[in-house]
Formats: C-alpha cells, structure tokens, sequence
C-alpha cells in the first residue's frame, strides 16, 4: 500500500522460491504458497499501482528524503538521522530529536496534522522503543526520541516544508511540551 496501492495487497520477491515454505498449508493458491482465498480486488488494485509508478519516482523521492534531513538538521542544530550514511529506501527516514520521547513527538505533530510513527511499521499501536532501532545498533536513550517518517506517491515539497515547520517547533519546545 505505500506505493498507492489497496491495504492487504502486496509483492514478495524471492530470490529462490524453492526455499520459500508457506505458514499455512491447504488450498492451491499462488503456485501452492497461500492457502485462503485471493483477494483479486486487491491483487488488481496493486498491479495497477504498480503499474503506474513513473521510472524518475524513486529519485523525487530520495530528494525530498534529502531535503527533509538536510532541513531537520539545520532547523534543530541538533537532530541525527539514522543510518544515514548507509543506503536507504528512498521514501522512509528515521529522524531523532535528542531529549523528547517519541511518543511525545507523534502525539504533537498528530495535533499538528502531520502523521509520523514511533517504531517499524510491523510494530504500529506499539508504545515500545523500536526493536528495528535496537537491532541496528542504536543506542537507546536515541531510539527513544526517534520518529519514522514515510514519504509516498502523493507527498510533495509542502507537505515535507509542513512537517519541518512543525518539527522544528516542537524542538523550539524541548522541555516544555506537555500533552
């Protein structure tokens, strides 16, 4: 669904689909991989979603990612952004604001009309530090105050400029926000 398409409906690439063992055995279904019957509403909205993902779009995306990390830094003089030095998904980035948990953070910039997560999005309803974070390495007082940010086909420089200009007020605010 991150790429445009209905919830419930995804891709799995597999380099070696021998090695690949379904969870739930029965039916036919998908070369005898899934059991339970298909979601065909859902299997055509995603192709049609991803059969209109435009060849540049990855690059748009990994330039507004750029562009919101390059500001998140400047705006709080503070800010890490995490693994950036690795390579990335272009639409996800992991942004940490030392000092304001992240729950604190999801909630303000909610009531900002922004939309942010606080973990994996596997983890999603979790008030927990992200086990992703933790697996990477990251020390915990920093996973704490760590946000996800996910850009998609719809997001464009407004919403990134909306995002830094409530982040950064909500940074201005460190140590005295009260929700």
């Amino acid at each position: 669904h991150k790429l445009g398409g209905p919830k419930g409906a995804g891709a799995l690439w597999l380099r070696d689909p021998d090695a690949f063992q379904p969870l739930l055995r029965g039916g036919g279904q998908e070369h005898r991989r899934r059991a339970g019957t298909e979601n065909v509403a859902g299997i055509v909205g995603f192709a049609a979603a991803a059969g209109a993902i435009e060849p540049e779009e990855a690059g748009r995306l990994a330039a507004l990612r750029r562009a919101l990390e390059t500001e998140a830094r400047l705006s709080t003089g503070d800010a890490a952004v995490i693994a950036a030095a690795v390579p990335r998904l272009p639409h996800i980035t992991a942004l940490a604001l030392p000092g304001m948990a992240a729950a604190t953070q999801v909630m303000a910039l909610d009531l900002a009309g922004v939309a942010v997560s606080a973990g994996a999005a596997c983890s999603s309803g979790k008030v927990a530090t992200s086990h992703v974070l933790a697996a990477m390495g990251v020390e915990p007082a920093l996973a704490e105050s760590t946000i996800r940010v996910s850009l998609g086909w719809s997001t464009t420089a407004g919403d990134i400029d909306r995002f830094l200009d409530a982040w950064g007020s909500l940074a201005g605010r460190r140590g005295r926000v009260a929700l």
